[in-house]
This record gives C-alpha cells, sequence and structure tokens, in this order.
C-alpha cells in the first residue's frame, strides 16, 4: 500500500510526536513529523527519544525504517544518526540498518569504531555494513588508504579466533568485495572448507561479493547441498555473480522444497539477466500457485525489465 500523502502538521510539534510514539502511536501523521529534522528539532530530539522505553524507541526506528522503503519522499537520517548512539543494542543495530544505503564516509568511520561495540550484533550489522564500503573502495571512488585501513581491519576481525563467529562470518562476506586480492581468495577457501555449516554458507556469500565466475563450480555444487541455508546461499551468490552457465541449475532449484530457496533461485535467475532467464520465469510463471513464489517470480521479471531499459539507454 502506497503511504498517505505528507499531511498538514500545524501545531502537532516534535514534542507532540514523541509523546504519541509513548503511547503507542505510530500513525503516519506521527511518524512523518520525525522527518527532515532541522539542527533545533534533531536537538530536542535527542533530548526526548532517551526518555521512551526502550520498546518504543526500537519501535519507532523500526516504523520510520519501513516508512522510507515505501517513499522516498521522507528523511530521517538525524533520527537514525542520533539512535545510532542509544544505550540500547537493539536500538543501535535497527538504526544501522536503516542506514544500509549511507554512502558518506562519516559513517564509514561510525561504523568502523561499531566494531568494538559491547554488543555481538551490534558488531555483527556494523562489519555486515561496511561491505557497502569495501565495494566502493574495490571500485576506485575512495582512498587508496581508506581501503587499505578498511581491508585490514575486516581481514584482521575475519581472522581472529577470539571474535564471535557471526562476526567474523559478517567481517568475512564484507571482505569478499576485496575478491581480486589473493589473501581473500585463500580467506573464502579456507572458510569453505569449515565443519561448522554457518561459516561455510559465509563463504558462500563472500564468493558471490566477489562477482567472480572462478566460482561457479563450486557454487553449482552447493545447489544439491542437504543444508537448505547453504543451497539458499549458493544461489544468492550465483545471481551476484551473474554468470549465464548458472540459469540452468538455478531453474531446477526453483522447484526446492524450502520456500526461502526456492525466492533465492527465482531472484537469482532475474539477476542475471539472459533470454534464458526470461523463458525460464515465464515457464514457472505458468505453473506457480504459492503466492510467495508468484511474488518472486513477478519481481524477478521486473528486475529483467528494468536491465533490458538499462541496456536500451546505453545504447541509445
Amino acid at each position: 500500500m502506497s503511504p498517505e500523502p505528507r499531511s498538514d502538521q500545524g501545531s502537532f510539534t516534535l514534542a507532540d510526536a514523541i509523546a504519541a510514539v509513548g503511547q503507542g502511536d505510530l500513525s503516519h501523521r506521527v511518524l512523518t513529523r520525525f522527518s527532515d529534522l532541522g539542527r533545533d528539532d534533531a536537538r530536542a530530539f535527542a533530548r526526548g527519544f532517551p526518555a521512551l522505553g526502550e520498546f518504543e524507541r526500537a519501535r519507532l526506528i523500526q516504523a520510520l525504517d519501513d516508512l522510507v522503503d515505501l517513499s522516498i519522499e521522507y528523511d530521517f537520517s538525524r533520527v537514525f544518526d542520533i539512535a545510532l548512539d542509544d544505550e540500547s543494542p537493539v536500538v543501535r543495530q535497527r538504526a544501522m540498518a536503516a542506514l544500509w544505503e549511507a554512502e558518506s564516509t562519516v559513517y564509514l568511520d561510525r561504523f568502523m569504531a561499531m566494531l568494538d561495540d559491547e554488543s555481538v550484533d551490534v558488531r555483527a550489522e556494523a562489519a555486515a555494513l561496511l561491505g557497502r564500503f569495501a565495494q566502493r573502495c574495490e571500485e576506485g571512488e575512495l582512498p587508496e588508504s581508506t581501503a587499505e585501513a578498511l581491508y585490514t581491519r575486516l581481514r584482521d576481525l575475519a581472522t581472529d579466533p577470539r571474535a564471535p563467529q557471526i562476526v567474523a562470518r559478517r567481517a568475512l562476506e564484507s571482505l569478499g568485495n576485496f575478491g581480486s586480492r589473493a589473501e581473500v581468495h585463500a580467506l573464502i577457501l579456507d572458510a569453505n572448507d569449515h565443519d561448522d555449516q554457518s561459516v561455510r554458507a559465509g563463504a558462500l556469500f563472500a564468493m558471490g561479493r566477489t562477482m567472480d565466475s572462478e566460482w561457479l563450480d563450486l557454487l553449482m555444487d552447493e545447489l544439491h547441498s542437504d543444508d537448505p541455508e547453504l543451497r539458499f546461499e549458493a544461489a544468492r551468490a550465483l545471481g551476484a555473480i551473474g554468470d549465464t552457465r548458472a540459469v540452468e541449475g538455478l531453474a531446477r532449484l526453483a522447484s526446492d522444497d524450502d520456500g526461502e530457496v526456492r525466492s533465492a533461485a527465482i531472484a537469482a535467475i532475474g539477476a542475471i539477466g539472459s533470454p534464458g532467464s526470461e523463458r525460464v520465469l515465464r515457464r514457472l510463471a505458468e505453473r506457480a500457485t504459492d503466492e510467495d513464489e508468484i511474488t518472486a517470480i513477478v519481481e524477478a521479471l521486473e528486475e529483467l525489465e528494468s536491465m533490458d531499459s538499462d541496456r536500451w539507454d546505453l545504447e541509445n
């Protein structure tokens, strides 16, 4: 459902909105009052936000993040910035997740610092979000000194035997963006040989981040794994790499017993974006009956159409 149009807030103040959140009101009128905060309002929010209970603070951040997903009309970045320093790790983590598209190097520095957070979940979230900056480093968008500092921090975290497994896994996944480096290749191979299934799943994700067809055969083998998480991650990685040779195997996986695996396979077929991808998706659409599966197919076909449009724009 599309969000309601921005309403006239009139005399509805920021203090009113904070009080409403405390009473459980997350209506559109209340949420939009937190958009585009000026400096004075941001300071007022920083004073009033901690007075809310942890549940209400976390719920507000999640609701604002959900609203941003529906419309680009709203900007809650100052709210999320303030929430990054919240005393609750749940609130900090939700604020970080809401900033996953942030590109300013200010956030690079903040997320780097949060790798030392007292909360394992926050550290894992930080390691995951740094993958976006690692990709920009590999594409030459950030200074070499920044790339080296980020690479070293992620590598050290991924190989630290004292680091919680989920944190090390997220660090390795982000390191996949530095996939042209031989050291990263070796780290991924080591993780893929690990006895723990979760570590292996992280290795598959990292393979996708490298966008290197060198991993194609290994990933295709994992499509037959007995573990649904490994099949899921292999499908996602193949979609990220985009090699057309994977379409046939992914087409078979689109009939997997696990719904999340089926959706991942369908999304990967759309991401590859070949003529064969469209034929497979049309064939799947003809026999699909599950609502989630139909949604996944429609979204994959829309992805294909978007890619075709981009190609047409480039050619003309």
